[in-house]
Order: structure tokens, then sequence, then C-alpha cells
């Protein structure tokens, strides 16, 4: 029995499908984060290889049976990135061919089902990464949590401690975050906030983490909290415009879709962003078609076949 493998390597959790040749699901599995400059390369290696087979005893085979896998991992922006993690699927997986892309690119890969467009993806981290009809590719943001990741939940949740504490000096408006940042952590003054955020082992996870946090204020009506969702809207918002400007796209309508847990855990952010989408010229905003690890698997597909998807051929 020959398997293909679609993962879905991000900032927080891995997930994994396995299928046969012809497409049909066979199994699932699911792993922590994938991203080993944030995470590094042991938490990584074991996030795959924990999802991949989980996914592989569902359906009943062996990492032996692998005949293709497709990676799409957080951080493989480099040749070096990838080539380390090919090296790695091949240990894994000894009689497969392997693929290995950004995450954002199987993302594109899944909501289109394999066509040119753009897709804006706010998690952990966030970026907008587009191809267009000549399989150009392009994408802004995604620089990490120390450079940018605008508008990702990492980036609310950090502008939310910030507003709680100018609150607390009396330099900003008072909101509702300062109150529930004491309750969450069981804090008897916010000055026991700074020492515990300071430790070391505080991963942008763990800051990222409190994310639903500032939308519960938000959903209280609390206007620091409305406003940092309606920034971080305006921040993918422009990331978007940037790579549209950056493609040329000469057929439109333009496929624009979205993913990641801020869009599916903030309905007020969401609506406010396809808002501002749907008023974009040449553009059609959609619902994602598939998953990532699904766009992952269309494109092993498309590798152990030659054909081309989005554009490219994926070589080892």
């Amino acid at each position: 029995m020959k398997v293909l493998l679609g993962l879905d390597g991000g900032g927080s959790r891995t997930s994994c499908v396995a299928a046969t040749e012809d497409g049909t699901s066979m199994g699932k599995g699911h792993g922590g984060s994938a991203n080993y400059l944030k995470e590094g390369l042991y938490t990584a290696k074991y996030s795959i290889r924990e999802a991949a087979l989980e996914a592989l005893k569902e359906c009943g085979a062996s990492n032996h049976d692998v005949a293709c896998v497709c990676a799409g991992l957080a951080g493989v922006d480099r040749p070096a990135d990838r080539a380390l993690m090919r090296l790695f699927l091949k240990e894994l997986f000894p009689h497969s061919k392997q693929v290995v892309e950004n995450d954002a690119f199987v993302a594109l890969a899944g909501a289109t089902g394999g066509l040119p467009g753009v897709i804006v993806i706010s998690g952990t981290g966030s970026i907008a990464f587009g191809v267009n009809e000549r399989a150009k590719r392009a994408r802004a943001g995604g620089w990490g949590h120390l450079l940018g990741d605008e508008g990702s939940g990492y980036d609310i949740a950090r502008k939310g401690l910030q507003a709680a504490l100018q609150a607390y000096d009396g330099r900003g408006p008072e909101t509702l975050i300062l109150e529930k940042l004491l309750k969450e952590f069981y804090l008897s003054s916010i000055d026991e906030l700074v020492p515990m955020l300071y430790r070391e082992d505080i991963t942008p996870r763990r800051i990222a983490s409190l994310y639903p946090l500032i939308l519960a204020c938000a959903e209280e009506d609390d206007a620091v909290a409305l406003k940092l969702l309606a920034d971080a809207a305006q921040a993918l918002l422009l990331a978007l415009k940037t790579v549209l400007r950056k493609l040329g796209f000469k057929n439109p309508p333009i496929p624009v879709t979205f993913s990641g847990g801020v869009f599916e855990n903030s309905t007020s952010l969401r609506e406010m962003f396809e808002k501002e989408v749907t008023g974009l010229p040449g553009v059609k905003l959609m619902a994602p078609k598939y998953p990532p690890s699904k766009g992952a698997l269309l494109i092993a597909q498309a590798a152990l076949e030659h054909r081309r998807l989005l554009g490219a051929f994926f070589e080892n």
C-alpha cells in the first residue's frame, strides 16, 4: 500500500493527513509546534513525527509505506531550512519523495484548491502570501514576533498587555483587560505580572495564548480591546494589499481567502476584515476550500504524478 502524507506545521500545532494515491483520506494526526526557528529543531522534529505516525497508525500503514510526503512548515523560507527538513523526512520515510514548503504555500494550495490567489494567515504569527497566474510568488509579513507578525494573536495579546499596564500607570484609558489579566493569573497586583512574563520559559506562543482574553473584553464592548482588533484587521488588510500589488494579477476576480486561529475565534475581527476586502476592486473573497494539511496532500499528489500545482513542479 502506497500512502501520501500532507503535513501542516505551524507555530502552535502540527496537523497531518494520510491518504492513498487516489487522494482517499485515510487517517489524521496532530502534534505540537513545528517552527524550529522558534521552538528548536528537536521540538519541530518531534511534532512532525508525532502527527505523521498517528495518521499512519490510524490507517494501518507504516513509515515505509509513504511514497510522497509534503510538509508545509513555518520558518522554512531559506534553501538551507528546506534541505534540513527534507533530510529529516527522508530518514523518517526512507522510501518517499519529500517536498518541503513554507506553511503559507500549502495553506494557499488548500484554500483555493490549487488555484492562484492570495491567503492572509493570522494565528500565533501572521503573513499574507500569494501566487499569480504566472506562478510568481509574493509575501508580506511573517517576519516573526521580534520584527513583525502584525495582526497576529501574539501581536494583539502583546499590545493588550501594554494597554493594561498603561491603564494601570494612568498613561492610557481604562480597560477591562487589566481586570481580566489579574483574574487569569490569580494576581493581587499587576506588579506581579512583569516578573512572570519576563521568565525565560515564556514563549511567544504563551503570550499569543492570551489572545482570547482580549476577545472576551471586546465582546463586552471594551473600547481598548475593540481598537486592538480594528488595528489588527487594518494591519492584515495592508499585508493583503501589498501582496496584490506585488503580484499584479491579470485575470480578475482574484481569489482571496484567510485562515488561522485569529480569524476562526474572532467574529468581530473577521467581519472587519471581510468588509474591507469586499470593497477592493477585482477581488473575490472566499472561505478556504480545504485546510492546509489537505493543501499539502494536493501538493504530494502533484509531486508524485509530476504535475504542476500553483505553477510549480516539486522536486527533491
